[in-house]
C-alpha cells in the first residue's frame, strides 16, 4: 500500500572538489561563498512513465449488454483522464469485444496476457467471470482479474471484486425493505440465478421463493394472491421485466425490486410505457443521484468532457472499479504478477467512497436501493 508520508527531499549534489585557475575572479568568488555552477550534465532525468496494460472484454450479447456497455465507458473515461493528466504510470485499456462462447472469450483473455502483455483483466460479467476465474492458464500467467461487473461469488485468489455480491444485495433489501415498514414482502427466483443462502433469505422475507418458470404468469398469479407491498426478484432483466408485467396484468403494482443485474433501460422497454408501479435497483456504489459525493461530482464531469453522454449506476460504478485499480498501480515498479498483487491489497478512498482489500479480496459490501423507474 503506498504510503502517504511525504518523500525526503532529494540529497544535493556533493560539492564539486576542484580548484579553478588562479586568474579566474569570479569562480573563485563563487566558490568562496560556498556556490556551485549548476551543470546540465548532472542534472536528473525525467523518467518517462511505465505502462500498465489493462485488458477489458466486453459481453455486447449476453443478458448484461446494456451494464457492460455502460461499465466500459465509466472506466474508459477514467483511464483516459489519468492518462492526460501524466503520472508515474500510463494504462493502455486494450478492449475487444468477447466472442458469445465462453470458452473462446477465454482464448481472448489467454492472447491478451500473451500478445498484449496484459497482466489484468477488467470487468468480467456473470457469463464471462466462471470461466475465467476458473482458468489455469490465466492462473499460470499471473493474470488477476480486477473490477467484475459480475455479482457472483466464486473463490479465485486472483479475482479482486469493487463489490458485494448477489446474495449480499438480496440481504440488504430484505433488510431495508423492513426497514421502510414493508412487512409483506414476496421472493422470486428465477431458475439458473446462484442464490447462495435461500433459506436465510426466506426467513428475512417471512415468505417462501417462488420459482419464475416461462413467462412468469403462474409466479405472477401466485404472488399477486398475497398481496405483498413488495417483490424480490433474484434474476437477470428478462426474469425481472417479464415478471412485473405479468403482476401487472393480475393488478399489482407494488415495488418491483431487482438486483444490480437488472438494465434499468432494457427493462422499462419490456414492461411497457403504460407501467404503472414502482421500479427499484438494488446500487453496489453510490448512484449519480448521490451528488454531494466527490467521485460522483468528478465522474459526471468526466462523463461530459470525454464522452458527452450522461452517468448510470453502472458508469459510476465502472469509473469507481477504474479509479481504484489507477491509484494502487501508482506504486508498482516492475509489473511483475507478485508486485501486481501487493499494489492490488491497498486500502483507497476514491473520493468520499472507500475500497478496501487490506483484509481480502472483496473490497466493498455497500448496497443500496434507488426507486428506477415509479409511474
Amino acid at each position: 500500500m503506498p504510503s502517504s508520508r511525504r518523500p525526503d527531499p532529494p540529497t544535493p549534489y556533493p560539492p564539486l572538489r576542484c580548484h579553478p585557475p588562479a586568474h579566474s575572479g569570479r569562480r573563485r568568488l563563487l566558490a568562496a561563498t560556498g556556490l556551485v555552477l549548476a551543470l546540465p550534465a548532472l542534472a536528473p532525468q525525467a523518467q518517462a512513465p511505465r505502462t500498465v496494460v489493462v485488458g477489458h472484454l466486453v459481453d455486447r450479447n449476453g443478458a448484461q449488454s446494456d451494464l457492460a456497455r455502460d461499465y466500459l465507458a465509466g472506466a474508459k473515461v477514467l483511464f483516459d483522464a489519468v492518462n492526460a493528466a501524466g503520472g508515474p504510470v500510463r494504462i493502455q485499456h486494450v478492449v475487444r469485444d468477447a466472442d458469445p462462447d465462453p470458452r473462446r472469450a477465454l482464448a481472448q483473455a489467454v492472447s491478451l496476457a500473451d500478445t498484449e502483455h496484459a497482466g489484468l483483466l477488467f470487468g468480467p460479467g456473470d457469463r464471462l467471470l466462471p470461466v475465467l476465474a476458473s482458468s489455469t492458464e490465466l492462473a499460470r500467467r499471473g493474470m488477476q482479474i480486477v473490477a467484475p461487473l459480475s455479482g457472483l461469488a466464486l473463490a479465485a485468489d486472483n479475482v479482486w471484486y469493487t463489490r458485494a455480491d448477489y446474495q449480499a444485495e438480496l440481504d440488504a433489501a430484505a433488510q431495508q425493505l423492513r426497514g421502510y415498514g414493508l412487512t409483506q414482502i414476496a421472493l422470486a427466483v428465477a431458475p439458473d440465478f446462484a442464490v447462495s443462502s435461500l433459506a436465510r433469505l426466506e426467513a428475512q422475507t417471512g415468505t417462501r421463493a417462488v420459482l419464475l418458470e416461462g413467462n412468469g404468469e403462474a409466479a405472477a398469479r401466485r404472488i399477486a394472491a398475497t398481496r405483498p407491498g413488495a417483490v424480490i426478484v433474484a434474476g437477470d432483466t428478462l426474469a425481472y421485466a417479464e415478471l412485473g408485467r405479468a403482476l401487472a396484468a393480475q393488478g399489482w403494482y407494488g415495488f418491483l425490486v431487482g438486483l444490480s443485474a437488472v438494465s434499468a433501460n432494457a427493462a422499462r422497454e419490456i414492461l411497457g410505457r403504460g407501467y404503472a408501479g414502482g421500479m427499484v435497483l438494488t446500487q453496489v456504489a453510490p448512484g449519480p443521484q448521490q451528488a454531494t459525493l466527490r467521485v460522483v461530482k468528478e465522474h459526471v464531469a468526466r462523463m461530459k468532457q470525454y464522452l458527452d453522454e450522461p452517468p448510470s449506476p453502472a458508469t459510476l460504478a465502472g469509473y469507481i472499479g477504474a479509479a481504484w485499480l489507477a491509484r494502487a498501480l501508482q506504486g508498482v515498479r516492475t509489473g511483475g504478477a507478485a508486485e501486481l498483487r501487493r499494489a492490488l491489497q491497498s486500502r483507497v478512498d476514491v473520493g468520499d467512497f472507500t475500497l478496501d482489500f487490506t483484509r481480502g479480496q472483496r473490497g466493498s459490501q455497500y448496497v443500496t436501493l434507488a426507486v428506477s423507474g415509479a409511474r
